[in-house]
């Protein structure tokens, strides 16, 4: 590794290798206690405290092997044992330089730094797990990300949002892990009782205390992941950045370049649209971490502070919200089709399999009537000089994306046989990372005028 004066991590940097490495030897491990059990207790001690001294052992090492540098042109950064990586990153192509803080460092006092380039993809290039803060100050100033703190602009989320956010947070996708758990419990922990509890499940009122089981377990679950993710809470414009903080066990805090910011997300929930609240996520090409708490730009926000927002802290995304061009009232009833057949079908499924579920089909039906009539009435593009606004569904939550022209990755103007008989044509806009909001149902001719103003002049 190329550099004047090569630096290790902090100490706490073994520490946290060997919880990672303990972590990684987690199953073998209890494996091998509950195999030596069966023998006597003190091989499964000594299983024990070997897998806990080799853990400690390869957290040493690889706090050993771990060097970093920096000079005036890149960072160099050196790790592995038996055959070492070196990274180079250039100054000038690094975007952000990222604190993360876990149990362990706040523990000790120290803090973990995360370099992202521009072309980065989910992960930091570059990871220190374990920096004093004056080391970690040394280094930011050295890579030309100096810490300079938080603004008094900047905007927190209280204790009452936090409330609120967890509370309305429930996502779909925590209930099928509960179901998949429940069920699980009842074939292999239940034993011979788990074919005589399902068979009992078979009247209305226990088909619901059933479903109101699991909708509370997933809900219970889904509240703690928000308040762990989003404690703390917190967003702050520094010279050109946003600075982004949050977490209960682990806090982290991301700086977004605002002029790498793409468009931003505006979401209504299912739970969060009677009260007017909507959640702000960034879409931004190169920015660590994938999960939804990684890319939030502001938790939980009334709606009619949304353009106020924007103006403050994204002002090249501000301006109106209202929409311009929407399906035709003849494109109602195709946004009911889809809903109304899936629902038929998932009902008559659920009569076959359950008849005394049978009060559920209408109730499916009356609610995917309501899903199609609030598509239809989501659905709508807006172009002005600088932005594009996009709104439709993506599943139960209405989405607007409100994205810059010059940003936008990909245009299309689609028809289906049935849409080409009606002279309807769907009309998408894609942009950062993938997102794509498509409003399906405009006139033909509207969807192809809205491609021609968006898409780049030919030379």
């Amino acid at each position: 590794m190329t550099s004047e004066r090569q630096l290790h991590l902090h100490p706490v940097a073994a520490v946290a290798e060997a919880f990672g490495g303990l972590r990684d030897l987690a199953v073998p491990l209890v494996i091998g206690v509950v195999a030596g059990g069966r023998g006597s207790s003190l091989s499964a001690i000594g299983l024990g405290v070997l897998g806990v001294a080799a853990a400690a052992v390869l957290g040493i090492a690889r706090w050993r092997s771990t060097r970093y540098a920096v000079d005036d042109r890149a960072l160099y950064f050196r790790a592995g044992i038996f055959s070492p990586d070196e990274t180079v990153v250039p100054l000038d192509r690094i975007q952000s330089v990222d604190t993360v803080a876990g149990p362990i460092q706040r523990v000790f006092g120290v803090t973990g730094l995360q370099v992202q380039t521009a072309g980065g993809g989910e992960d930091a290039e570059v990871v220190l797990s374990a920096l004093s803060a004056g080391a970690a100050r040394e280094l930011r100033a050295a890579l030309r990300h100096p810490d300079t703190g938080a603004s008094s602009a900047g905007r927190r989320l209280g204790g009452a949002g936090l409330l609120a956010t967890a509370l309305t947070a429930p996502q779909v996708g925590v209930v099928l892990p509960v179901v998949g758990g429940v069920f699980g419990a009842l074939q292999n922990g239940l034993a011979g009782e788990s074919v005589a509890v399902v068979r009992s499940v078979n009247s209305v009122h226990e088909v619901v205390l059933v479903v109101l089981g699991l909708l509370g377990c997933a809900w219970a679950l889904s509240t703690l992941g928000a308040i762990v993710a989003f404690a703390g809470f917190e967003v702050h414009p520094v010279e050109g950045r946003l600075r982004i903080r949050r977490g209960l066990l682990q806090r982290r805090a991301v700086s977004v370049p605002v002029n790498r910011i793409d468009g931003v997300q505006i979401v209504e929930s299912l739970l969060r649209r009677p009260f007017g609240l909507v959640t702000l996520r960034l879409e931004i090409t190169s920015l660590g971490g994938s999960e939804t708490a990684e890319r939030t730009l502001f938790p939980l926000l009334r709606r009619d502070l949304v353009a106020a927002f924007l103006e403050d802290f994204v002002p090249e995304l501000a301006g109106p919200l209202a929409l311009q061009e929407r399906p035709p009232r003849r494109a109602r009833r195709r946004f009911l089709t889809r809903p109304l057949l899936a629902a038929a079908g998932a009902g008559a499924a659920l009569v076959v399999a359950l008849p005394a579920a049978w009060p559920a089909a209408p109730v499916l039906l009356a609610v995917a009537a309501v899903a199609g009539l609030d598509a239809y009435a989501a659905a709508g593009v807006r172009i002005d000089a600088t932005r594009v606004v996009v709104r439709g569904r993506h599943g139960a939550a209405r989405v607007t994306l409100v994205a810059r022209r010059g940003r936008v990755q990909r245009l299309a103007v689609s028809r289906s046989p049935l849409q080409r008989r009606a002279g309807l044509a769907s009309f998408s806009v894609t942009v950062a990372r993938g997102t794509r909001i498509a409003i399906r149902h405009l006139e033909r001719a509207h969807a192809a005028a809205l491609l021609g103003r968006l898409a780049p002049p030919q030379a």
